[in-house]
């Protein structure tokens, strides 16, 4: 680690990897910003109030406890490597030769005026207060790299929060009265008091039950991999999606014969066997796929399979939305196969997959 080691950095990176804080570098600049600002420098107990602020954003005891105990060995070792070293006095190596020519140097310079020495100009601010510097403690250990050790990635920027995805989700509605009577029919009932004269007992009706199914298909081939944590996400929000049915199955480049059951293995069910099983009435499919818009260029046999199983399973839904990853320019203004699936209107509209467009698409498949 450099001398020039930014302010209480050390403590960022004891809180972060010993005590399991989910701290970011935004976080640490915070602690620096406090810093300016004057908060945390008269004492260590304002400090660490400071940083259990800015740090520690959950509750619980635990997390609570890993930081005090943190805060408190990371000041116990830098206490312990600033321990003041017993200062030597110099010997006085000189020969008489050399002290004597020291001595009439003296005297020669003494009888010059001494200059007044420049006293320090105060801050014109009032409210001036010094930034304190990081206490130089020893450097944390590394950290042996275990292979075994499953390393967790938690991405946070995506198009669209899971929020929202579900929010989406739960516009798509196709409500049917079934099931027992246990709703009031406030019309019939009147009705019935009316024809009747006096109120014996009220009308009931099935309640509404969302019956709108969902056939949501993926691309699992090679271009979608940078894209399959945010498919993942949307596969993970339809289970509060309240939707009567959701299948899911996947596909690499484009649908043909067959659909997988898993974006991983092999087992598969044929399509002739699926379409069949789906309601004409109250079925929609959502395809997420780049459509060849990741790699770019035309692919003549990509654009006639496609419509082909495009043209097969027409008939057997309402409609068909596809969410294209890739941005709009990608698919809409250059030459290449997304776009000419694109322009496949009588069989499928394609958005862009981000919350405006996730939005735009249930909009159409609501219709």
């Amino acid at each position: 680690m450099s001398k020039s080691q930014p302010p209480l950095f050390d403590l960022f990176i004891l809180m972060r990897d010993s005590a399991g804080l989910p701290l970011t570098i935004d976080q640490y600049h915070m602690l620096l910003q406090a810093l300016r600002g004057g908060f945390g420098v008269s004492s260590r107990d304002e400090l660490k109030q400071v940083c259990r602020l800015l740090w520690v954003k959950s509750k619980s005891s635990p997390q609570v406890e890993r930081f005090e105990k943190c805060f408190e060995q990371y000041f116990e070792e830098s206490s312990e490597d600033l321990e003041p070293e017993e200062k030597q006095e110099p010997r006085d190596t000189k020969t008489e030769g050399e002290q004597k020519s020291t001595s009439t140097s003296t005297q020669k310079t003494s009888k010059t005026p001494e200059k007044p020495t420049a006293k320090p100009k105060k801050p014109d601010s009032p409210n001036y207060s010094q930034v304190p510097t990081a206490i130089r403690g020893r450097l944390l250990p590394e950290k042996p790299f275990d292979e075994n050790k499953r390393y967790r990635l938690i991405p946070q920027d995506f198009p669209a929060t899971p929020r929202q995805i579900e929010q989406n989700w739960r516009y798509l509605r196709r409500p049917i009265r079934e099931g027992a009577l246990t709703e009031i029919d406030i019309e019939a009932t009147v009705k019935r008091i009316i024809e009747d004269g006096v109120f014996l007992k009220p009308v009931l009706i099935p309640n509404r039950v969302n019956r709108l199914e969902m056939l949501l298909l993926i691309d699992v081939s090679n271009s979608m991999i940078p894209f399959r944590l945010f498919y993942e996400r949307i596969v993970a929000t339809l289970q509060g999606s309240r939707l009567g049915k959701t299948d899911i199955y996947y596909f690499r480049n484009c649908p043909r014969d067959y659909l997988y059951l898993h974006p991983r293995r092999p087992d598969a069910q044929e399509i002739k066997e699926i379409l069949p099983k789906l309601h004409r009435n109250r079925t929609v499919v959502v395809i997420i796929s780049d459509g060849g818009a990741a790699r770019g260029g035309m692919n003549e046999k990509r654009i006639k399979l496609t419509e082909e199983f495009l043209e097969q399973l027409t008939p057997y839904v309402r409609h068909i939305a596809w969410l294209n990853p890739m941005p709009w320019e990608r698919w809409e203004d250059k030459y290449n196969s997304a776009k000419e699936i694109s322009q496949f209107s009588q069989l499928v509209q394609m958005f862009e997959l981000d919350y405006r467009g996730l939005k735009d698409a249930v909009r159409f498949l609501k219709k």
